[in-house]
């Protein structure tokens, strides 16, 4: 691995009596590193969610290049994670995770200077696969300094990183682009937008860079399954250390892949409000930008919180169990969508509503689906593969959205406006394809969750 090989450990030397609280000091700042680490490659990752209407209504690229080019992102984003997950369980994670989102601003970076819709695909396709280092370096990091008994607790909190970026991205993004937009003219607009992303995530390379740790071991600390008694025996000290027979079972793990299925469809659902949410407001209500970016990052806010929680409620309600959560969760989650699309009008307190709804969904579903109930299925050292497997599952499926979606959006050659494909019945009423495919999906994602067995962490 070269520059990425783990760091090496040092002797213990720390007073025994000292060794819990060095572990909490540093658990403490690992876990708010990964937080606003794993945030801001959100932020580099969604400046393409505000700025798709102007670049569309602008002529820098049409509906269906971008929608192609977000379907090139998410798949390499799917692949960088299967890769990067296998990688990460032996790797230094502090300078995985800091080089993945330095090489993700700089090609955040390039494509507001307007590059050609080829080279566009292939920078964003770089992001992608960069984008990918992020969350399994975190599972990682989660799986070497906490024992299974408060995995889903702190997986959860670090899973509010997801709604904290999409909430960095919309608002800050949208208020760049306002702003430069009326000083410098809309060309000027959506490409402040992706140098503004770009200068966060450079921020926070520097954050990882300075205060992310490796390993305990690497701190002159015992390992954290020897330190909370989890190591009983020479099967389970074999379990602990043996990364390649992890990887292997999680590979083999029927389970695990019917997670990344379940996984895939609601990432379809997940990635349609993401990518294209603030459009389909814009477009089909006719809501202002700055008013439907507001709308949107009300599902983040509620996410972040749903995404804390699910967490604790299922290590201390269902004893470690995640899957009756999920279910509740995608049935909530199929309920927001509905509300917000087969509604025709514009009215702010159902939009709203659908939101809350649709938020609380994704921050439960988000932290199960999109990976812990597959890591609680494998021994620890093999945390990152299982990650990798589920993201490999959920992002193929947010890829095969984004193009499918971008298939649906039309530009009308008379007045140049995005508009949405659909069938409008005798009563007037339309009822557009976006709406019925992201729904359906999400009533798919309740069908495989269903079909996962018991998720518990036992190893």
């Amino acid at each position: 691995m070269g520059f990425f090989s783990p760091a090496p450990a040092r002797p213990v030397t720390i007073p025994a009596d000292a060794i819990g609280s060095r572990f909490r000091f540093i658990r403490i700042r690992q876990v708010s590193v990964m937080l606003l680490g794993y945030a801001l490659f959100y932020v580099c990752r969604l400046a393409f969610s505000a700025t798709k209407k102007t670049m569309i209504e602008q002529g820098a690229y049409t509906a269906r290049e971008i929608g192609y080019v977000g379907s090139a992102m998410l798949i390499s984003y799917a692949i960088g994670k299967f890769v990067c997950g296998f990688l990460a369980d032996r790797a230094n994670i502090r300078r995985m995770f800091a080089f993945g989102l330095f090489v993700s601003s700089l090609a955040t970076m390039t494509v507001g200077f307007h590059v050609p819709a080829v080279m566009l695909m292939v920078v964003w396709f770089v992001n992608g696969f960069a984008q990918g280092s992020g969350s399994p370096c975190c599972v990682v990091s989660l799986a070497r300094w906490w024992p299974n008994r408060s995995r889903g607790t702190y997986y959860g909190i670090w899973s509010c990183s997801n709604n904290l970026g999409e909430a960095i991205a919309y608002v800050v993004t949208s208020v760049i682009m306002v702003r430069v937009g009326l000083a410098y003219g809309a060309d000027m607009a959506w490409r402040s937008g992706f140098w503004g992303a770009a200068t966060f995530g450079f921020v926070g390379v520097a954050l990882i860079s300075i205060f992310m740790r490796d390993s305990p071991q690497s701190e002159g600390l015992p390992s954290v399954a020897e330190w909370e008694g989890e190591i009983k025996g020479a099967e389970e000290k074999k379990n602990a250390t043996d990364v390649r027979r992890g990887q292997k079972i999680a590979l083999t793990s029927w389970a695990v892949w019917m997670v990344a299925l379940a996984g895939g469809f609601f990432c379809m659902s997940r990635y349609a409000i993401i990518d294209w949410g603030i459009f389909f407001l814009e477009v089909k209500k006719g809501y202002a930008t700055e008013t439907a970016a507001w709308i949107i990052t009300l599902n983040s806010i509620v996410g972040a919180v749903s995404s804390g929680l699910s967490g604790i409620i299922s290590d201390r309600v269902f004893k470690g169990s995640r899957k009756e959560l999920a279910v509740i969760a995608g049935i909530l989650n199929v309920t927001g969508l509905s509300l917000m699309m087969l509604v025709p009008f514009p009215c702010i307190w159902i939009d709203v509503t659908a939101m809350v709804c649709f938020g609380l969904a994704v921050g439960v579903l988000l932290t199960f689906l999109g990976g812990l109930m597959a890591v609680d299925l494998v021994p620890r050292v093999a945390a990152g593969a299982a990650l990798g497997i589920a993201g490999m599952g959920n992002y193929f499926g947010a890829g095969i959205q984004s193009a499918v979606s971008g298939y649906l959006v039309a530009r009308d050659a008379a007045s140049g406006k995005a508009t949405l494909l659909g069938h409008t019945f005798a009563n007037g009423y339309t009822l557009d394809y976006l709406s019925v495919f992201w729904i359906g999906m999400a009533v798919l994602s309740v069908v495989f969750t269903l079909a996962v067995g018991r998720s518990k962490a036992s190893r």
